[in-house]
C-alpha cells in the first residue's frame, strides 16, 4: 500500500511569532506528514530565518503577496494565522481554491461570518475542509488523563477556569492595553499588526455590526471584552467546553478592564451514567504587569480534585500538567501528576489535523465546533447588557 504524500503547506501570518517559535519546529518534526512550500508575513521586518531540513536544503520561500500562496497549485494546506478580521477572507479564498485550512481560533468574530465559512466548506472543491488551531485541547494529558478523570467523578460540585497572566512575548493580549478605538491587540506576538488601516478597520466594523447590531455603537467595556474573548478567552473557553460541555446559563458578568469574570451554570449530565447534579463554574481572567501565568481548569468533587495547568497560548517551553488530588489510605493528601511537553502538544495537534484531512478521521476543533465559542461570546454580551445599570461594577 502506498503511503499518502505529505501535505504541502502555505503559511499566512502577521509576524514571526507563533509561526517561527512554535509551528515551524512542529511541522519540521513531522516530515512524512507536512512539507512547507511558502510563507507570507504581513510584517516583513519580522521575517524569520529560513528553516532547513536535515540535509541542509531550504524548505520554504517567502512571498510579499498572500495571493501567490492561495493560487499556488502545489499547495494543498493553508495555515491562516492572519488577524481575526481576515480569518473569513483568507479561509474562504483558500476553500474556493480547493485548499484545506487550519485557521487560528476563533474561526471568526461573528456568528454570520462563521456560518459563511461553514457554507463555503460545504461547496469547496477537492473536499477541502477547515480545522481550527487550538493546541491545548490536543495535549495528550488532556485527552488521556484529565477528561477521563472528570468523567469518572461521582458528582461535580464546583469548577473554576482561571487565566491571570503578566507580560509575555507569546501574546499581545498580555501587553499594555491600547486605546478604546484601537484594534491592534489580536492575541499574537510583537510587533502589532500593520495591515492597511482603512481596510482592516472596515472589516472589523462590519463584523462588530453583525455582533452588536448596525444601529448600536458598542461601549468601551463591550469592545474590551470582545477583544479579550477573541484573543485569550477563546482558548480557555474552548477547553472548558471540551471538558464540561456548553453551559446552560450565565450570570454575574464583571467587566473591569483588563480583568473579567462570569459564572457559568451547568444543570449536570457531564459525568457519564450518573444522575445529573447542577454545579457552577467560576470563570476569571485578566492581565497585569506581574511576569507569571496562573492558568488552570479545576473540577471539584467530594473525594477528588482534577486540575489541568497550562500557560499562555504559544508560550514555547511550557508543559501542560494534569494534577489529581485525593485522600490516601491514612487520610493524607495524595497527588499524581501527568505532563505533556509543548512539543508533544503541538505535534499531536498537527497529527490530528493530518488524520482529519487525509485519513478521514473526526476532529474536535472544526469550524462548527468553533462556532459554539462565538455563540458563547454572544451569550456573554447579551447577559452583560441585561446586567448593565445593576451590577456593572464591583460597587454596584
Amino acid at each position: 500500500m502506498m503511503e499518502n504524500p505529505p501535505l504541502r503547506v502555505g503559511i499566512l501570518a502577521t509576524g514571526s511569532h507563533p509561526i517561527q517559535t512554535i509551528y515551524l519546529p512542529a511541522l519540521h518534526a513531522l516530515p512524512t506528514l507536512f512539507s512547507i512550500s511558502a510563507v507570507y508575513f504581513s510584517t516583513q521586518s519580522q521575517e524569520p530565518a529560513v528553516p532547513v531540513t536535515a540535509n541542509g536544503t531550504a524548505t520554504k520561500s517567502t512571498t510579499k503577496n498572500p495571493d501567490t500562496i492561495l493560487s499556488d497549485p502545489d499547495i494543498n494546506l493553508i495555515l491562516n494565522f492572519m488577524p481575526n478580521e481576515y480569518h473569513e477572507l483568507y479561509t474562504i479564498a483558500a476553500l474556493q481554491a480547493g485548499k484545506h485550512v487550519m485557521v487560528e481560533t476563533p474561526v471568526s468574530l461573528s456568528i454570520p461570518s462563521a456560518r459563511r465559512i461553514i457554507e463555503a466548506e460545504k461547496d469547496a472543491p477537492n473536499g477541502a475542509r477547515v480545522f481550527v488551531a487550538s493546541a491545548r485541547r490536543y495535549a495528550p494529558c488532556f485527552e488521556d488523563v484529565f477528561k477521563k478523570e472528570v468523567r469518572s467523578l461521582e458528582r461535580i460540585h464546583y469548577a473554576r477556569c482561571r487565566m491571570i497572566a503578566g507580560p509575555h512575548a507569546a501574546h499581545t493580549a498580555t501587553k499594555a492595553r491600547v486605546g478604546a478605538g484601537a484594534i491592534e491587540g489580536e492575541g499574537r506576538g510583537p510587533p502589532f499588526i500593520k495591515e492597511p488601516g482603512e481596510d482592516r478597520t472596515k472589516r472589523l466594523r462590519g463584523l462588530l455590526e453583525e455582533v452588536f447590531g448596525k444601529d448600536e455603537q458598542p461601549s468601551q467595556e463591550r469592545m474590551a471584552l470582545s477583544r479579550f474573548l477573541a484573543s485569550l478567552g477563546c482558548h480557555d473557553l474552548g477547553l472548558m467546553r471540551d471538558t464540561l460541555g456548553y453551559p446552560d446559563a450565565i450570570s454575574n458578568i464583571s467587566v473591569n478592564e483588563p480583568f473579567y469574570s462570569a459564572l457559568f451554570h451547568y444543570n449536570g449530565g457531564v459525568v457519564e451514567g450518573a444522575h445529573p447534579h447542577p454545579f457552577t463554574l467560576m470563570y476569571e481572567t485578566g492581565t497585569d504587569c506581574v511576569p507569571r501565568c496562573d492558568a488552570q481548569l479545576a473540577v471539584y468533587s467530594q473525594t477528588k480534585t482534577v486540575t489541568i495547568h497550562y500557560d499562555l497560548p504559544y508560550a514555547r517551553g511550557q508543559p501542560v500538567r494534569v494534577v489529581v488530588e485525593q485522600a490516601d489510605e491514612r487520610g493524607g493528601l495524595m497527588q499524581t501528576e501527568t505532563v505533556s511537553t509543548w512539543e508533544e502538544t503541538y505535534q499531536e495537534e498537527l497529527k490530528a489535523l493530518y488524520a482529519y484531512l487525509v485519513e478521514g478521521k473526526t476532529a474536535r476543533t472544526t469550524a462548527r465546533d468553533s462556532l459554539d465559542d462565538i455563540k458563547l461570546f454572544q451569550t456573554i454580551f447579551e447577559q452583560y447588557d441585561r446586567q448593565c445599570g445593576t451590577s456593572r461594577t464591583p460597587l454596584g
